[in-house]
């Protein structure tokens, strides 16, 4: 199974009735792999396993099966992409799900899906198939919670400034649960690890960060 993750954000999100909008992949765009996703890539996948089929795309955060976050209620191609609305569970994940969302500490998407029918040419794959697994918010960058943040060479520094941020605000007064606080303090301890690395490649690095596990302690202490 393959991964992708785009940078569209979420539509909109309403904590109290339980419900995220968004995009899960955006058509004719080619992206760092050199993919282009064709409209109509989805139609069969989505009519067969979609919430008017058999329901088994799933809606996970992070791409963890174990951890399914919500339910599809809507799949469907539109000009820009593949839209979704999906309704948020009540349980411990989905409510942290839901503020995350809000807080805009989860602003990605990503999916994990098979290609069926894909023509490669000289500038791009363009992938005219996909076979659906899931659909997935993205809680971190790292793949491996274990493993250094990848990509922050690429990453615009003011967007990065902008989620160490958000992090640092979420850890200070978010009302999440403890198990997503500490995922948290990690996420900010595991950015400012790689920025230490860039060090000596870069000019631009922030010096000002928080004890992350002091503050983690200290955020802990107070629920």
């Amino acid at each position: 199974m393959d991964f992708k993750a785009i940078s569209e954000n979420f539509k909109d999100v309403d904590v109290k009735q339980g419900i995220v909008t968004g995009y899960l992949a955006h058509f004719g765009s080619k992206d760092a792999d050199g993919d282009v996703i064709m409209e109509g890539s989805f139609t069969k996948s989505v009519s067969e396993n979609g919430p008017e089929g058999t329901k088994r795309i799933k809606y996970l955060l992070d791409h963890k099966t174990d951890n399914a976050v919500g339910v599809f209620q809507q799949l469907n191609e539109d000009a820009n992409g593949l839209y979704y609305e999906a309704k948020i569970g009540r349980h411990q994940a989905g409510r942290d799900y839901l503020l995350m969302v809000e807080d805009e500490i989860i602003n990605q998407h990503s999916i994990g899906f098979k290609r069926i029918k894909q023509e490669v040419k000289s500038d791009a794959k363009y992938i005219k198939e996909i076979r659906l697994y899931e659909g997935s918010g993205l809680q971190f960058w790292a793949a491996n919670g274990n493993t250094p943040i990848t990509g922050i060479k690429e990453m615009d520094m003011q967007d990065m400034i902008s989620h160490l941020s958000m992090l640092n605000q979420g850890l200070k007064d978010g009302k999440y649960s403890d198990e997503t606080m500490i995922m948290i303090g990690n996420e900010i301890q595991q950015i400012n690890n790689s920025l230490n690395t860039l060090k000596a490649a870069s000019s631009t690095l922030i010096d000002d960060q928080p004890n992350i596990l002091t503050g983690l302690i200290n955020v802990l202490s107070k629920n």
